[in-house]
Protein backbone atom coordinates (compact mmCIF):
# COMPACT_ATOMS: atom_id res chain seq x y z
CA UNK A 1 0.00 0.00 0.00
CA UNK A 2 2.79 2.27 0.19
CA UNK A 3 4.33 1.61 -3.18
CA UNK A 4 5.12 5.07 -5.23
CA UNK A 5 2.97 4.34 -8.30
CA UNK A 6 4.80 7.81 -9.69
CA UNK A 7 6.00 11.34 -9.09
CA UNK A 8 4.94 14.70 -10.14
CA UNK A 9 7.59 17.76 -9.70
CA UNK A 10 9.37 15.92 -6.95
CA UNK A 11 5.82 14.99 -4.91
CA UNK A 12 5.04 10.97 -4.95
CA UNK A 13 2.02 9.16 -5.04
CA UNK A 14 1.45 6.31 -3.35
CA UNK A 15 -1.32 3.30 -3.88
CA UNK A 16 -3.09 4.18 -0.65
CA UNK A 17 -3.02 7.37 -1.32
CA UNK A 18 -4.20 6.87 -4.95
CA UNK A 19 -7.41 4.51 -3.57
CA UNK A 20 -8.16 7.23 -1.36
CA UNK A 21 -8.52 9.56 -3.74
CA UNK A 22 -10.40 7.16 -5.94
CA UNK A 23 -13.28 6.04 -2.86
CA UNK A 24 -13.51 10.09 -2.13
CA UNK A 25 -14.68 11.23 -6.13
CA UNK A 26 -17.09 8.04 -6.02
CA UNK A 27 -18.35 9.46 -2.78
CA UNK A 28 -18.75 13.10 -4.31
CA UNK A 29 -20.78 11.64 -6.87
CA UNK A 30 -22.87 10.26 -4.44
CA UNK A 31 -23.81 13.36 -2.13
CA UNK A 32 -24.20 14.86 -5.37
CA UNK A 33 -27.34 12.64 -6.92
CA UNK A 34 -28.33 12.07 -3.17
CA UNK A 35 -28.62 15.67 -2.50
CA UNK A 36 -29.41 16.96 -5.30
CA UNK A 37 -32.32 14.90 -6.00
CA UNK A 38 -33.35 15.70 -2.41
CA UNK A 39 -37.05 17.71 -2.27
CA UNK A 40 -36.39 20.98 -0.70
CA UNK A 41 -39.14 22.40 -2.51
CA UNK A 42 -43.40 22.22 -2.00
CA UNK A 43 -44.82 21.20 -4.43
CA UNK A 44 -47.21 23.29 -4.78
CA UNK A 45 -45.18 26.40 -4.16
CA UNK A 46 -44.90 27.91 -7.21
CA UNK A 47 -41.88 30.32 -7.31
CA UNK A 48 -39.93 27.59 -7.98
CA UNK A 49 -39.02 26.67 -11.47
CA UNK A 50 -36.97 23.87 -12.88
CA UNK A 51 -34.35 27.20 -13.41
CA UNK A 52 -34.13 27.36 -9.49
CA UNK A 53 -33.37 23.29 -9.27
CA UNK A 54 -30.83 23.63 -12.10
CA UNK A 55 -29.37 26.57 -10.63
CA UNK A 56 -29.57 24.80 -7.53
CA UNK A 57 -27.65 21.36 -8.81
CA UNK A 58 -25.03 23.67 -10.49
CA UNK A 59 -23.95 25.40 -6.91
CA UNK A 60 -23.45 22.02 -5.40
CA UNK A 61 -21.45 20.31 -8.05
CA UNK A 62 -19.22 23.55 -7.86
CA UNK A 63 -19.18 22.86 -4.25
CA UNK A 64 -18.03 19.40 -4.30
CA UNK A 65 -15.69 19.74 -7.46
CA UNK A 66 -13.75 21.79 -5.39
CA UNK A 67 -13.92 20.32 -1.99
CA UNK A 68 -12.95 16.64 -3.81
CA UNK A 69 -9.71 18.88 -5.01
CA UNK A 70 -9.06 20.18 -2.50
CA UNK A 71 -9.15 17.24 -0.40
CA UNK A 72 -7.39 14.72 -3.57
CA UNK A 73 -4.62 17.71 -3.14
CA UNK A 74 -3.73 16.77 0.97
CA UNK A 75 -4.33 13.20 0.70
CA UNK A 76 -1.29 13.08 -1.83
CA UNK A 77 0.48 15.64 -0.51
CA UNK A 78 0.82 17.68 -3.11
CA UNK A 79 1.33 21.50 -3.29
CA UNK A 80 3.20 24.05 -5.55
CA UNK A 81 4.26 27.61 -4.71
CA UNK A 82 2.20 29.87 -7.77
CA UNK A 83 3.41 33.26 -6.04
CA UNK A 84 5.49 34.43 -3.66
CA UNK A 85 6.01 38.19 -3.02
CA UNK A 86 7.94 40.03 0.30
CA UNK A 87 7.55 36.94 2.27
CA UNK A 88 3.51 36.02 1.59
CA UNK A 89 2.91 32.98 -0.83
CA UNK A 90 0.04 31.19 -2.14
CA UNK A 91 0.43 27.79 -3.53
CA UNK A 92 -2.14 25.39 -5.13
CA UNK A 93 -3.71 24.77 -1.93
CA UNK A 94 -4.79 27.74 -0.56
CA UNK A 95 -6.28 28.08 -4.09
CA UNK A 96 -8.10 25.49 -3.49
CA UNK A 97 -9.38 26.15 -0.31
CA UNK A 98 -10.12 29.40 -1.40
CA UNK A 99 -12.43 28.29 -4.27
CA UNK A 100 -13.82 25.73 -1.90
CA UNK A 101 -14.59 28.09 0.91
CA UNK A 102 -16.27 30.30 -1.36
CA UNK A 103 -18.43 27.95 -3.56
CA UNK A 104 -19.31 26.56 -0.22
CA UNK A 105 -20.58 30.21 0.69
CA UNK A 106 -22.77 30.62 -2.32
CA UNK A 107 -24.33 27.11 -1.91
CA UNK A 108 -24.89 27.79 1.88
CA UNK A 109 -26.55 31.38 1.31
CA UNK A 110 -28.74 30.01 -1.55
CA UNK A 111 -29.99 27.11 0.68
CA UNK A 112 -30.47 29.63 3.20
CA UNK A 113 -32.05 32.40 1.16
CA UNK A 114 -34.27 30.14 -1.22
CA UNK A 115 -35.37 27.58 0.89
CA UNK A 116 -35.45 27.87 4.91
CA UNK A 117 -36.31 31.65 4.81
CA UNK A 118 -38.71 31.11 2.07
CA UNK A 119 -40.28 28.37 3.38
CA UNK A 120 -40.80 29.97 6.86
CA UNK A 121 -42.61 33.05 5.03
CA UNK A 122 -44.73 30.92 3.17
CA UNK A 123 -46.60 29.25 5.74
CA UNK A 124 -47.09 32.10 7.90
CA UNK A 125 -48.12 35.71 7.64
CA UNK A 126 -46.39 38.84 9.61
CA UNK A 127 -48.48 39.45 12.44
CA UNK A 128 -47.59 42.63 13.68
CA UNK A 129 -45.78 45.97 12.28
CA UNK A 130 -42.06 45.45 13.64
CA UNK A 131 -38.90 46.45 12.03
CA UNK A 132 -39.83 44.80 9.14
CA UNK A 133 -42.94 46.50 7.70
CA UNK A 134 -43.76 44.25 4.83
CA UNK A 135 -44.11 40.63 4.11
CA UNK A 136 -41.99 40.45 1.17
CA UNK A 137 -39.72 43.32 2.99
CA UNK A 138 -39.20 40.92 5.32
CA UNK A 139 -38.07 37.86 3.59
CA UNK A 140 -35.54 40.08 1.14
CA UNK A 141 -33.80 41.86 4.88
CA UNK A 142 -33.50 38.22 6.45
CA UNK A 143 -31.77 37.09 3.05
CA UNK A 144 -29.88 39.68 2.80
CA UNK A 145 -28.90 39.39 6.55
CA UNK A 146 -27.73 36.14 5.84
CA UNK A 147 -25.62 36.41 2.74
CA UNK A 148 -23.47 38.88 4.83
CA UNK A 149 -23.12 37.01 7.94
CA UNK A 150 -22.16 34.18 5.21
CA UNK A 151 -19.44 36.20 3.33
CA UNK A 152 -18.24 37.68 6.30
CA UNK A 153 -17.42 34.19 7.87
CA UNK A 154 -15.46 33.43 4.78
CA UNK A 155 -13.63 36.74 4.52
CA UNK A 156 -12.36 36.54 8.09
CA UNK A 157 -11.24 32.86 7.52
CA UNK A 158 -9.73 33.90 4.69
CA UNK A 159 -7.55 36.55 6.04
CA UNK A 160 -6.48 33.93 9.15
CA UNK A 161 -5.22 31.14 6.38
CA UNK A 162 -3.54 33.36 4.08
CA UNK A 163 -1.85 35.71 6.99
CA UNK A 164 -3.77 38.63 5.94
CA UNK A 165 -5.09 39.50 8.94
CA UNK A 166 -4.30 43.29 9.82
CA UNK A 167 -3.93 45.16 13.06
CA UNK A 168 -5.77 48.14 13.42
CA UNK A 169 -5.14 49.39 16.71
CA UNK A 170 -2.47 47.92 19.13
CA UNK A 171 -1.38 49.83 22.81
CA UNK A 172 0.00 48.73 26.01
CA UNK A 173 -2.74 48.90 28.42
CA UNK A 174 -1.68 47.93 32.44
CA UNK A 175 1.14 46.76 31.22
CA UNK A 176 -0.88 44.60 28.76
CA UNK A 177 -0.49 44.51 24.73
CA UNK A 178 -3.95 45.56 23.65
CA UNK A 179 -4.79 44.29 19.68
CA UNK A 180 -7.21 44.65 17.26
CA UNK A 181 -7.45 42.41 14.49
CA UNK A 182 -9.32 43.28 11.25
CA UNK A 183 -10.98 39.55 11.76
CA UNK A 184 -11.95 40.92 15.20
CA UNK A 185 -14.24 43.85 13.91
CA UNK A 186 -15.34 41.14 11.26
CA UNK A 187 -16.34 38.95 13.54
CA UNK A 188 -17.97 41.37 15.91
CA UNK A 189 -19.98 42.51 13.25
CA UNK A 190 -21.04 39.07 12.63
CA UNK A 191 -22.45 38.55 15.93
CA UNK A 192 -24.62 42.05 15.63
CA UNK A 193 -26.07 40.82 12.07
CA UNK A 194 -26.62 37.30 13.60
CA UNK A 195 -28.38 39.04 16.66
CA UNK A 196 -30.73 40.26 13.75
CA UNK A 197 -31.83 37.18 12.33
CA UNK A 198 -32.28 35.38 15.91
CA UNK A 199 -34.58 38.46 16.78
CA UNK A 200 -36.51 38.17 13.47
CA UNK A 201 -36.60 34.13 14.03
CA UNK A 202 -37.71 34.02 17.71
CA UNK A 203 -40.71 37.46 16.66
CA UNK A 204 -41.96 36.70 13.94
CA UNK A 205 -41.42 32.47 13.77
CA UNK A 206 -41.26 31.34 16.82
CA UNK A 207 -43.86 33.48 18.74
CA UNK A 208 -46.00 33.53 15.86
CA UNK A 209 -47.27 30.52 17.11
CA UNK A 210 -48.05 31.87 20.67
CA UNK A 211 -49.67 34.82 19.14
CA UNK A 212 -51.42 33.24 17.01
CA UNK A 213 -52.92 30.47 19.45
CA UNK A 214 -53.74 33.04 22.08
CA UNK A 215 -55.12 35.95 19.53
CA UNK A 216 -53.34 38.34 21.18
CA UNK A 217 -53.53 41.95 20.23
CA UNK A 218 -50.85 44.22 18.43
CA UNK A 219 -49.55 46.39 20.97
CA UNK A 220 -49.37 43.27 23.45
CA UNK A 221 -47.51 41.61 20.23
CA UNK A 222 -45.46 44.59 19.59
CA UNK A 223 -44.23 45.01 23.79
CA UNK A 224 -42.63 41.64 23.72
CA UNK A 225 -41.24 41.82 20.08
CA UNK A 226 -39.22 44.79 21.48
CA UNK A 227 -38.87 43.24 24.95
CA UNK A 228 -36.84 40.24 23.02
CA UNK A 229 -34.72 42.66 20.87
CA UNK A 230 -33.34 44.58 23.38
CA UNK A 231 -32.40 41.60 25.72
CA UNK A 232 -30.75 39.92 22.54
CA UNK A 233 -29.34 42.44 21.57
CA UNK A 234 -27.70 43.54 24.45
CA UNK A 235 -26.19 39.94 24.69
CA UNK A 236 -25.05 40.07 21.31
CA UNK A 237 -23.08 43.31 22.44
CA UNK A 238 -21.58 42.54 25.15
CA UNK A 239 -20.02 38.78 23.13
CA UNK A 240 -18.83 41.28 19.97
CA UNK A 241 -16.91 43.81 22.85
CA UNK A 242 -15.64 40.59 24.15
CA UNK A 243 -14.45 39.48 20.75
CA UNK A 244 -12.60 43.12 20.14
CA UNK A 245 -11.42 43.46 23.48
CA UNK A 246 -9.76 40.01 24.78
CA UNK A 247 -9.24 41.02 28.38
CA UNK A 248 -13.12 43.03 29.36
CA UNK A 249 -11.13 43.62 32.83
CA UNK A 250 -9.06 46.67 30.82
CA UNK A 251 -11.75 48.99 30.50
CA UNK A 252 -13.91 48.04 33.66
CA UNK A 253 -11.29 50.94 35.70
CA UNK A 254 -12.54 54.12 33.42
CA UNK A 255 -16.35 52.65 32.51
CA UNK A 256 -17.44 53.79 36.35
CA UNK A 257 -16.11 56.93 35.94
CA UNK A 258 -17.09 57.63 32.11
CA UNK A 259 -20.82 56.30 32.63
CA UNK A 260 -21.44 58.63 35.83
CA UNK A 261 -20.21 61.54 33.54
CA UNK A 262 -22.80 60.18 30.46
CA UNK A 263 -25.32 59.95 33.10
CA UNK A 264 -25.02 63.54 34.20
CA UNK A 265 -24.91 64.39 30.53
CA UNK A 266 -27.76 62.46 29.36
CA UNK A 267 -29.62 62.53 31.97
CA UNK A 268 -33.39 63.23 29.99
CA UNK A 269 -32.08 60.70 27.67
CA UNK A 270 -32.04 57.78 30.30
CA UNK A 271 -34.85 58.83 31.44
CA UNK A 272 -36.94 58.75 28.05
CA UNK A 273 -35.24 55.09 27.79
CA UNK A 274 -36.61 53.96 31.04
CA UNK A 275 -39.80 55.63 30.63
CA UNK A 276 -40.15 53.67 27.44
CA UNK A 277 -38.94 50.26 29.71
CA UNK A 278 -41.75 51.26 31.72
CA UNK A 279 -44.49 51.33 28.94
CA UNK A 280 -43.26 48.09 27.51
CA UNK A 281 -43.85 46.27 30.71
CA UNK A 282 -46.86 48.19 31.86
CA UNK A 283 -48.23 48.49 28.52
CA UNK A 284 -50.10 51.19 29.70
CA UNK A 285 -49.96 53.07 26.41
CA UNK A 286 -49.43 50.33 23.51
CA UNK A 287 -48.91 50.33 20.14
CA UNK A 288 -52.46 50.70 18.14
CA UNK A 289 -53.83 52.94 21.22
CA UNK A 290 -55.60 56.27 20.51
CA UNK A 291 -54.20 59.22 22.70
CA UNK A 292 -54.27 62.67 23.16
CA UNK A 293 -51.62 64.58 24.05
CA UNK A 294 -51.88 68.38 24.37
CA UNK A 295 -54.96 68.64 22.00
CA UNK A 296 -53.73 66.58 19.47
CA UNK A 297 -55.13 62.88 18.78
CA UNK A 298 -53.28 60.40 17.22
CA UNK A 299 -52.22 56.21 16.85
CA UNK A 300 -49.33 54.96 18.26
CA UNK A 301 -47.35 53.85 15.83
CA UNK A 302 -43.47 52.76 17.44
CA UNK A 303 -42.46 52.92 20.91
CA UNK A 304 -38.78 53.69 20.35
CA UNK A 305 -35.46 53.50 22.80
CA UNK A 306 -36.39 57.07 23.69
CA UNK A 307 -39.63 58.39 21.99
CA UNK A 308 -42.73 57.00 20.81
CA UNK A 309 -44.00 57.32 16.81
CA UNK A 310 -47.74 58.98 17.02
CA UNK A 311 -49.71 59.60 13.85
CA UNK A 312 -52.33 62.39 14.19
CA UNK A 313 -55.84 62.68 12.09
CA UNK A 314 -53.64 64.95 9.38
CA UNK A 315 -51.11 61.94 8.95
CA UNK A 316 -48.38 64.18 10.50
CA UNK A 317 -45.79 62.43 12.60
CA UNK A 318 -45.32 63.25 16.02
CA UNK A 319 -42.26 61.96 18.33
CA UNK A 320 -43.10 62.42 21.50
CA UNK A 321 -39.96 61.57 24.55
CA UNK A 322 -41.19 58.11 26.57
CA UNK A 323 -41.07 59.86 29.70
CA UNK A 324 -44.13 62.75 28.62
CA UNK A 325 -46.36 59.18 28.29
CA UNK A 326 -45.65 58.34 31.88
CA UNK A 327 -45.36 61.10 33.62
CA UNK A 328 -48.20 63.54 32.07
CA UNK A 329 -51.86 63.35 31.86
CA UNK A 330 -52.28 61.14 28.62
CA UNK A 331 -55.86 60.33 27.70
CA UNK A 332 -56.00 56.56 26.06
CA UNK A 333 -58.89 56.59 23.99
CA UNK A 334 -58.78 52.29 22.85
CA UNK A 335 -56.54 50.98 26.04
CA UNK A 336 -58.85 48.59 27.59
CA UNK A 337 -61.64 48.98 24.59
CA UNK A 338 -61.72 50.15 21.35
CA UNK A 339 -65.54 51.56 21.02
CA UNK A 340 -65.76 54.96 21.98
CA UNK A 341 -68.80 57.49 23.05
CA UNK A 342 -68.90 60.24 20.85
CA UNK A 343 -71.99 62.85 21.24
CA UNK A 344 -73.63 65.51 18.93
CA UNK A 345 -75.34 68.54 20.32
CA UNK A 346 -78.35 69.81 18.20
CA UNK A 347 -81.64 72.35 18.93
CA UNK A 348 -84.66 72.69 17.49
CA UNK A 349 -87.47 75.18 18.44
CA UNK A 350 -90.16 75.18 20.95
CA UNK A 351 -93.17 73.28 20.41
CA UNK A 352 -91.60 70.79 18.67
CA UNK A 353 -92.65 66.89 19.75
CA UNK A 354 -89.91 65.63 21.64
CA UNK A 355 -90.72 61.97 20.72
CA UNK A 356 -90.17 62.87 17.90
CA UNK A 357 -86.72 64.46 17.86
CA UNK A 358 -85.43 62.02 19.75
CA UNK A 359 -86.84 59.21 16.94
CA UNK A 360 -85.66 61.07 14.08
CA UNK A 361 -82.00 61.56 15.81
CA UNK A 362 -81.49 57.93 16.32
CA UNK A 363 -82.64 57.07 12.79
CA UNK A 364 -80.10 59.73 11.72
CA UNK A 365 -77.43 57.55 13.73
CA UNK A 366 -78.26 54.43 12.23
CA UNK A 367 -77.67 55.40 8.53
CA UNK A 368 -74.19 55.91 9.41
CA UNK A 369 -72.20 52.92 8.42
CA UNK A 370 -69.45 53.58 10.90
CA UNK A 371 -71.99 54.29 14.11
CA UNK A 372 -72.35 50.45 16.19
CA UNK A 373 -75.82 49.17 16.71
CA UNK A 374 -74.39 47.63 20.10
CA UNK A 375 -74.27 49.52 22.43
CA UNK A 376 -77.38 51.36 20.98
CA UNK A 377 -77.44 54.92 20.37
CA UNK A 378 -79.27 57.50 23.15
CA UNK A 379 -80.71 60.82 23.20
CA UNK A 380 -80.90 63.23 26.18
CA UNK A 381 -82.80 66.75 26.68
CA UNK A 382 -80.19 68.56 28.30
CA UNK A 383 -81.83 71.45 28.82
CA UNK A 384 -84.39 74.29 27.74
CA UNK A 385 -82.21 76.61 25.99
CA UNK A 386 -82.87 80.65 25.29
CA UNK A 387 -84.28 80.11 22.02
CA UNK A 388 -84.34 76.19 21.71
CA UNK A 389 -84.78 72.78 23.23
CA UNK A 390 -81.76 71.64 23.18
CA UNK A 391 -81.03 67.43 22.69
CA UNK A 392 -78.08 65.19 22.43
CA UNK A 393 -77.04 61.89 20.81
CA UNK A 394 -74.78 59.83 21.84
CA UNK A 395 -73.37 57.24 19.73
CA UNK A 396 -70.63 54.71 19.76
CA UNK A 397 -67.73 53.86 17.50
CA UNK A 398 -64.31 52.03 16.45
CA UNK A 399 -63.20 54.84 14.48
CA UNK A 400 -61.63 56.91 17.00
CA UNK A 401 -59.23 58.59 14.67
CA UNK A 402 -62.05 59.59 12.29
CA UNK A 403 -64.34 60.34 15.08
CA UNK A 404 -64.59 64.25 13.47
CA UNK A 405 -65.66 62.55 10.03
CA UNK A 406 -68.41 60.21 11.76
CA UNK A 407 -69.75 63.82 13.75
CA UNK A 408 -70.04 65.20 10.44
CA UNK A 409 -72.21 62.51 8.56
CA UNK A 410 -74.13 62.04 11.55
CA UNK A 411 -74.52 66.22 11.63
CA UNK A 412 -75.63 65.75 7.69
CA UNK A 413 -77.97 62.55 8.25
CA UNK A 414 -79.71 65.04 11.38
CA UNK A 415 -80.09 68.26 9.22
CA UNK A 416 -81.75 65.74 5.72
CA UNK A 417 -84.22 64.04 8.22
CA UNK A 418 -85.03 67.25 10.04
CA UNK A 419 -85.57 69.19 6.78
CA UNK A 420 -87.95 65.64 5.75
CA UNK A 421 -90.13 65.92 8.57
CA UNK A 422 -90.38 70.03 8.82
CA UNK A 423 -88.35 70.28 11.91
CA UNK A 424 -87.23 73.50 12.28
CA UNK A 425 -83.80 74.84 13.78
CA UNK A 426 -84.09 77.92 15.16
CA UNK A 427 -82.06 81.00 15.29
CA UNK A 428 -81.25 82.62 18.19
CA UNK A 429 -82.98 85.59 19.31
CA UNK A 430 -82.66 88.55 20.97
CA UNK A 431 -85.65 90.97 22.04
CA UNK A 432 -84.42 94.89 22.05
CA UNK A 433 -86.54 97.24 23.70
CA UNK A 434 -86.34 101.10 22.59
CA UNK A 435 -86.65 103.68 25.66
Amino acid sequence: MEDVLFSVSGFEIQLSGMILACFIILFSIYLYFKIGNYTFFENDDSRFTKLHIIGFKFRLAISLFFITILLLLRIINFDIRLLEFNGFQITINHVAEILSLFSVAILTDWIISHVVIRNKFRKREVPVRTNFDHHKTNEIKATKLVRYIVFIYLIQILLRRLDLDLILFQREIKSELFTVHLSDILVAIMIMMAAKVLVWFITQVTLYRTYKSKDLDEGIQYAINQLVMYVVYVIAFLFALDRIISDMSIIYGGAAALLVGVGLGLQQTFNDFFSGLVLLFERSVMVGDILEIEGQVGRVLKIGLRASRIETRDSVSMLVPNSKLVNQAVVNWTHYDDIVRFSVNVGVAYGTPSDVVKKLLLEAASTVPEVLEKPEAFVRLNEFGDSSLNFTLYFFTKQVMMAENVKSDVRCAIDRLFIEHHIVIPFPQREVKML
